[in-house]
């Protein structure tokens, strides 16, 4: 009796040994770190009218309510204009990006809604106003790298009583201290606005 055997029977026992013979690529955790993230900050545009998206610049430096003696600034841009050599960015880094999207509910496009996200990585440079020292005449605290997210219910305000308009900023990332120490960084900022209640902002930082 002469046997048969499948076609695809020897593809599998060729293709298994050709692959015995050949280098094996590094799997595990190197292997998923270099796998790309998509999301709206690098798919491209689909066209959609209701939809915005670019990059900018962004600088915010602010107080904070369970920490007042300190301030933090967090930027893609070297600070004071570049006339600060001792602390924050000496150069240029790469913006941030952010989308708006609008439901166009009106035929006046400013009279609509336009909310907005943003995200990107930032430097930030923390000083203690109440000690002296180098950076801006304060005693640098910490500096490094965060992430960043901001968002916008609405970047025309509110124009009525009827509405808040609320806007928020979150931090988050490792640092340094001038001795070499790292640190934990987080930090939150919310700006709310309204005819009625006028203007609030609530800050809180997380240093340890």
């Amino acid at each position: 009796m002469r046997w048969r055997i499948p076609f695809v029977v020897v593809l599998a026992l060729f293709v298994a040994v050709s692959c015995e013979q050949q280098p094996v690529d590094p799997i595990g955790e190197q292997a998923v770190a270099e796998a790309p993230a998509f999301d709206w900050m690098n798919n491209p545009d689909n066209g959609n009218e209701k939809v915005y998206r670019s990059y900018e610049d962004f600088i915010i430096c602010i107080g904070f309510d369970n920490a007042p003696n300190l301030r933090a600034c967090h930027s893609n841009l070297p600070l004071g204009d570049g006339t600060e050599s001792d602390c924050g960015l000496q150069q240029v880094e790469a913006p941030t990006s952010y989308q708006d999207v609008s439901p166009l509910k009106d035929d006046n496009f400013f009279d609509n809604d336009l909310n907005k996200i943003q995200k990107g990585e930032v430097w930030v440079t923390i000083r203690d106003q109440s000690q002296p020292g180098d950076c801006f005449g304060d005693a640098l605290v910490a500096e490094g790298w965060a992430k960043f997210v901001g968002t916008d219910n609405d970047i025309f305000g509110a124009a009525d009583d009827k509405h808040t308009n609320s806007w928020s900023n979150k931090f988050e990332g490792k640092l340094m201290t001038p001795a070499g120490d790292e640190v934990s960084y987080s930090a939150k900022g919310q700006h709310l606005w309204s005819v009625k209640k006028g203007f609030r902002a609530f800050h809180k930082i997380n240093l340890h």
